[in-house]
């Protein structure tokens, strides 16, 4: 259990793609990395592959025997040069390799396959492109031969389809070590073939390829798959797809060659390391060679100054054969189903956390190193999932004759003709971005809009800070009316126009400004609320969020049928699981229950009776079934009272599409009189703010924390400056926001 002690703190009055080759040492360009595909879906992507060559006691292909100790090694032990973090005592040098061919076609003279499996739910296959390659003799031909551009691939039961990668699809290199064998890798465009298929079990057969026993590396074939799917049930993700092909070659000393790929734009800060992953596909890298004593880096790749390594790939032997996925083999989807695959490597790594990959860096530098192989990285893919945003909006008012400072004491009367001085302010508490950010607020009746009352305060980005119009579409702001109610509107956020909204980035805070006018008939016994709106969506254009802030002027109590305590949703199973409590009463008829899933369009979904007239404490609950596909609900109440008079809640906000961060949590002593201790329990590591408001919505303190996963006691301490009576304490996290109501003494 971690326990933390705050003091009081209090409120002050689509992309660039080239790819740049920084550094080459000892190894070659042969083709530079490009992104081949890039955009932002709800979706992800999944490389798969297969070795089309094994080691053979005897023979070849299906009437062959491999050697499938060999094959299936995976250990650590030996002793020679090179073996700190090698994976198997055997490689291609000088062993017998010979075509696999598993199909049962005679006219195949190689085949191989593997499955490939997606999520649940509708897939559509946005890219994909098939890759196979292998080490060929001198006399095979050039890049032009077509025997090197062409190989067949089949689904299933299928028959085979013969595919050509056209002129300039194909990349080779001679060999190191003054041989005259070349490796090479061709490519072809799957897109519509993967897209009417899906999931299922691919063939590739007929890759042209070397076959025998040879020193300087050994031969080898094999071939790769890499697909991109979009799924509308997953989250909303930036996905990069990049390739080239290049040589790392030790030439008898340790070597390292640094590349940098553009254009990754994360889309938001993470929080778990499974929040991105990345998959690698790399030629002829050898399981049984690692790094000398002399040598502590060994076989490696760096990301971002970051050695990747796991259980699978040791941090001195990354490209050791294996097809892998967060250190574990992917066995029982392939066949032959081998560890070591003895000439291709497929892995896929979490990166979300360690590596520097986060918004402040666009690019992302790879370091390939050897102290005794030779390898020939071909593809990089990166999926990256968005945060959503969590976007807080806090509102106050102030009164005075004049409109400026000195503001009038007390400051909750209304008095005749004076000016009320409305302050909106907020945050993106949330790790991702929100677009679209536009603040409204329709301006209570019997108040009078101050003409020329609209300003945009430092530090709200996109929107130069001062005064702006009451006129619409030529700065920031405007005074309007609709249905015969006046209203404001602010376009703010990076970006932003005089028509549409722009982005709040994580961390990013706002402050906006407007004045009324009090009628002459007003009275000290006279109420006003007024609640201002600040709206947009995620990253993806079309999941929206919302977050309301009421200011009250006026005798605390009157107007206020319902004093609510708290109110919040929770998914339980299949349900949304309301749950609200009131502190007093006052001729209240029911509660009207509202749905939204865009947070600004509500229909009604049941009712729950009220108590009528009553000073006790009441708890309520309603229960909403789950028939949506939505990322995220909104719920808000409308309180009846008998006189059949309505006035509306707080909206609270249901996301669907992830585990919460926080379970529960617990506030004592309550009552209090200078200290608050809260226990909270978190599944993971998160950031949280915590808000204390006073009874009429306006911001007291505010801390800001993070939480371990675990138990938590959180202190906040020095309270006593707080004058005694009814407060809400607010707990927002990347879950939303949750209220509870705490009492000074």
């Amino acid at each position: 259990m971690r326990t933390f002690t705050f003091q009081r703190s209090y409120l002050l009055p689509f992309f660039i793609i080239p790819l740049f080759f920084v550094s080459a040492t000892q190894a070659q360009v042969i083709r530079p990395y490009t992104n081949i595909y890039s955009d932002n879906i709800r979706g992800g992507h999944v490389i798969i592959g297969n070795t089309i060559t094994a080691i053979f006691t005897s023979g070849s292909g299906s009437t062959g025997v491999i050697n499938t100790a060999q094959m299936n090694d995976f250990s650590t032990s030996g002793t020679g040069d090179y073996t700190y973090g090698r994976t198997s005592a055997y490689g291609n040098d000088n062993s017998n390799i010979q075509f696999v061919d598993i199909d049962g076609v005679g006219s195949t003279a190689n085949s191989s396959s593997a499955n490939l499996i997606l999520p649940a739910g509708s897939n559509v296959i946005k890219f994909a492109r098939l890759y196979w390659g292998g080490r060929i003799k001198s006399n095979t031909g050039g890049l032009n031969n077509v025997n090197l551009r062409t190989a067949k691939v089949k689904f299933n039961s299928e028959g085979y389809q013969t595919i050509t990668a056209a002129l300039g699809a194909i990349d080779k290199s001679i060999v190191g070590g003054g041989g005259t064998d070349s490796v090479y890798q061709a490519y072809f465009d799957v897109t519509s073939y993967v897209n009417v298929r899906g999931n299922g079990t691919y063939y590739m057969a007929d890759i042209a390829a070397a076959t025998g026993s040879i020193s300087g590396g050994g031969y080898f074939a094999g071939w790769s798959l890499v697909v991109v799917y979009e799924n509308l049930s997953l989250a909303y993700s930036s996905i990069r797809i990049y390739d080239g092909f290049l040589q790392v070659y030790d030439d008898g000393s340790v070597t390292s060659q640094t590349i940098t790929l553009s254009g990754l734009n994360p889309p938001a800060t993470f929080a778990l390391a499974s929040d991105a992953y990345m998959s690698t596909v790399a030629w002829e890298g050898d399981a049984n060679l690692a790094a000398s004593l002399a040598n502590p880096n060994g076989d490696f790749i760096n990301v971002n100054g970051k050695a990747v390594s796991n259980t699978a790939n040791p941090v001195t032997n990354m490209w050791n054969g294996t097809i892998s996925k967060n250190g574990v083999h992917l066995s029982g989807n392939k066949n032959p189903d081998f560890k070591n695959q003895m000439g291709i490597d497929i892995d896929e790594v979490e990166v979300g956390v360690g590596f520097g990959i986060s918004p402040a860096t666009t690019n992302v530098n790879v370091v390939f190193g050897t102290e005794a192989d030779q390898y020939f990285p071909s593809i990089f893919a990166f999926t990256m999932k968005t945060k959503p945003p969590l976007v807080q909006l806090d509102k106050i008012v102030k009164d005075t004759a004049s409109g400026n400072a000195p503001w009038q004491l007390p400051n909750n009367l209304l008095n005749p003709n004076e000016i009320l001085t409305y302050t909106i302010t907020g945050k993106n508490l949330g790790s991702g971005s929100a677009f679209n950010c536009v603040i409204t607020d329709t301006l209570p009746g019997g108040l009078t809009f101050r003409t020329g009352s609209l300003k945009v305060n430092a530090p709200t980005p996109g929107v130069s800070v001062g005064f702006q119009t009451d006129a619409n579409g030529d700065d920031a702001a405007f005074k309007g009316t609709f249905g015969g109610k006046d209203y404001i509107k602010f376009f703010i956020g990076t970006g932003s126009t005089s028509v549409s909204g722009g982005t709040l980035a994580a961390n990013d805070s706002f402050s906006v400004q407007f004045q009324c006018i009090v009628p002459s008939n007003a009275t000290i016994i006279n109420f006003v609320s007024n609640t201002a709106r600040i709206t947009g969506t995620e990253q993806d254009g079309i999941t929206p969020f919302v977050d309301d802030g009421t200011a009250i002027i006026g005798p605390i109590g009157i107007g206020l049928p319902v004093k609510m305590t708290a109110f919040t949703v929770q998914k339980i199973n299949t349900d949304a699981v309301l749950r609200w409590t009131t502190a007093g009463e006052t001729r209240n008829d029911y509660f009207e229950i509202q749905r939204s899933m865009d947070g600004i369009n509500f229909n009604s979904v049941g009712t729950v009776s009220g108590s009528g007239t009553t000073a006790d404490i009441k708890n309520y609950q309603y229960i909403d079934p789950l028939i949506n596909s939505v990322k995220v609900i909104y719920y808000r109440m409308k309180v009846i009272d008998i006189d059949k008079k309505g006035s509306y809640s707080k909206i609270v906000a249901l996301r669907l599409d992830g585990l919460l961060a926080l379970k529960n949590f617990t506030i004592y002593p309550n009552p209090f009189t200078t200290d608050l201790k809260l226990q909270i329990s978190s599944a993971k590591e998160t950031a949280i703010t915590i808000r204390i408001n006073n009874a009429a919505g306006q911001l007291e303190s505010n801390y800001s924390i993070n939480v371990q996963a675990g138990e938590n006691i959180v202190v906040l301490s020095n309270l006593e400056m707080l004058k005694p009576g009814l407060y809400f304490m607010e707990i927002i996290s990347e879950d939303g926001k949750f209220t509870n109501k705490i009492i000074k003494r």
